[in-house]
């Protein structure tokens, strides 16, 4: 397509690749290259769109207009000048180009390269076709296999107290963050109601008036629902998913508060730590733990020092279980790891500006990742911004 300003069906793949490498390099880092030849092999059909609409990194989901900017050509290159071109391109590009500005330096040098190597000669990138039969992760370069385009995945966590009282909310950090995939808990909907869908995310949900677990998988993501076996301590507490690439098995996990006042209730927490323990345990390594885990983990994570206390998220038996699960299960607490003297809280016992303020808080929300994850990881962070809640929103960022 073209608007008629230029015509760019005398261009060929080359001179797409170089416009579209001058779109990075003006600060457009968020877009994303996806080509691939026409099933009867006489053109290369070159996409311009952003990660949203890239299935498992090599597919187009969206054709549409709306996502994706898109041409067939027939040749290489034509040699011309290509500034022209490029201003005819940011305008028809203009309806996502805004939303795309950002930096993502690794992806511009991984384009910078697959530049290179289709000037010299060793052909153009192909993310998918009628015989595409490269695995996960990678692409066709000329007849070469290469390693697919670096990515980040971005996780968030947020115990969010009821997604009917807090659902604008959620969009406001949906909106801010940009998250890949968002784990609730404390949810609140014993329906799956449909009023709480998010645009371009899957959902799925263990539910529980009182608790339920919630959570939302970008579309250009694959992964399966993890069944578990019938065990009355994981119902609206635990929701498994296993992603395909990149490959790992996310916990969404909202662990039953031990408050002795409340019939059963320590007997139902001391059951979902013996539970989820035997579940880690049997779990291959690369797994990512996340929620409100109930508990407050060291001296550190309490806005006085004061952790040794008799009484629900303090119980040193609690605490030895929680230990376990890490030491045994061989996870990094992610926060702790990157931030050793770091005084953020994620939970307040009363939402009040003042407390805040003082950040009289605990830390009982985490992200848990296997000892692999740590080359990778690039933020662990609590997220001050969102304050619905009792509880703050927590991010966890790695690449792949």
């Amino acid at each position: 397509m073209n608007s008629g300003l230029f015509d760019r069906h005398n261009l060929g793949v080359i001179d797409y690749m170089l416009l579209f490498q001058q779109l990075l390099h003006s600060g457009y880092q968020k877009l994303r290259w996806v080509s691939e030849f026409a099933p009867n092999g006489c053109a290369f059909r070159c996409h311009i769109t952003t990660q949203d609409n890239i299935f498992a990194n090599r597919e187009l989901i969206h054709y549409s207009h709306e996502y994706a900017w898109s041409v067939s050509v027939s040749r290489d290159r034509a040699g011309v000048n290509l500034t022209p071109y490029l201003r005819d391109l940011m305008s028809e590009l203009s309806p996502f180009l805004g939303m795309c500005k950002g930096h993502d330096a690794k992806y511009v040098e991984w384009f910078d390269g697959v530049v290179d190597l289709a000037q010299f000669g060793k052909g153009f990138p192909q993310f998918y076709g009628e015989y595409f039969c490269e695995p996960l992760g990678y692409i066709k370069v000329g007849e070469e296999r290469y390693p697919a385009p670096p990515m980040s995945l971005r996780l968030i966590s947020w115990n969010i107290d009821g997604v009917k009282a807090h659902f604008d909310a959620l969009e406001e950090l949906v909106a801010q963050h940009q998250p890949d995939i968002i784990c609730l808990q404390k949810y609140k909907d014993n329906r799956a109601s449909a009023d709480f869908e998010l645009q371009g995310y899957k959902r799925e949900c263990s539910l529980a008036s009182y608790a339920g677990v919630a959570t939302y998988v970008k579309e250009y993501l694959c992964s399966d629902r993890v069944d578990i076996e019938d065990n009355s301590a994981f119902k609206g507490h635990l929701l498994v998913q296993k992603f395909n690439y990149p490959a790992f098995t996310l916990f969404n996990v909202y662990t039953p508060f031990s408050n002795p006042a409340v019939n059963g209730a320590v007997d139902h927490r001391r059951l979902f730590d013996a539970s989820l323990f035997k579940i880690l345990s049997s779990t291959p390594d690369r797994s990512i733990l996340c929620g409100d885990f109930n508990i407050v983990h060291t001296a550190r994570d309490c806005w006085d020092g004061k952790y040794q206390r008799n009484q629900a998220n303090f119980h040193e038996w609690e605490r030895k279980n929680f230990d376990m699960l890490l030491n045994e299960c061989h996870l990094i607490d992610t926060y702790r790891h990157f931030n050793f003297f770091g005084n953020s809280f994620s939970y307040f016992f009363r939402n009040d500006s003042e407390i805040r303020a003082k950040n009289h808080g605990h830390r009982i929300d985490y992200f848990l990742a296997s000892r692999s994850f740590e080359p990778q990881i690039t933020r662990a962070e609590i997220l001050n911004s969102i304050t619905a809640s009792t509880n703050n929103p927590i991010l966890l960022e790695f690449r792949y």
